[in-house]
């Protein structure tokens, strides 16, 4: 039998050692409550590579809530790209989530108060727009745009509204917030 030098006996009381501060370092993490970082989506990554700063800040929180859940993201973007920070800046983000599937677009315009925007999410329901009214909507007040589209008004955000679109097989989903002056809710 082989006897172990200095090095080889140092190894075999390292390893164990090494394997148990991997360890309790894994365990005092998950007991700390450590999240995996949530990337940025992408058309923050787009705007703010494309030069757009004033209004980030905006474009942020709406993209943070708006993708919220998504799995597959891609976008479509425009903006002058002389003045991408004095100009507006318009997206279409495609989003889904297993065979789910919406659309976000925003408008994000510069203003001397700030930024203008209009955001709009469109989705898909499969069951009547009543049913989602009832569901997500009671004590909006509401009223018909033409027959089979109605329009709900959030009484605790003015300026957002959402239509409910009647179509063969279920209900299709726009949820719109316009602002001159974004405060950022």
């Amino acid at each position: 039998m082989r006897q172990l030098g200095a090095w080889g006996r140092r190894a075999l009381l390292a390893g164990p050692l090494v394997v148990a501060g991997f360890l309790c370092g894994h365990l005092s993490a998950a007991g700390q409550g450590v999240r995996a970082v949530k990337p940025e989506p992408l058309v923050v990554s787009a705007a703010r590579t494309l030069g757009v700063k004033r209004c980030l800040p905006m474009i942020s929180g709406i993209a943070q809530r708006a993708t919220s859940g998504a799995t597959m993201q891609d976008i479509i973007v425009d903006w002058d790209r002389g003045a991408p920070d004095a100009a507006p800046f318009f997206s279409l983000t495609g989003l889904g989530n297993g065979s789910q599937r919406a659309a976000l677009t925003i408008a994000a315009i510069p203003t001397p108060a700030g930024c203008a925007v209009l955001v709009e999410r469109a989705s898909f329901a499969q069951q009547a727009c009543t049913a989602v009214a009832t569901n997500d909507l009671s004590g909006f007040p509401s009223a018909r745009l033409i027959d089979g589209i109605m329009v709900y008004q959030n009484p605790a955000q003015p300026g957002e509204t959402y239509t409910l679109i009647n179509n063969p097989g279920g209900c299709l989903i726009l949820r719109r917030q316009a602002s001159l002056k974004w405060q950022g809710k």
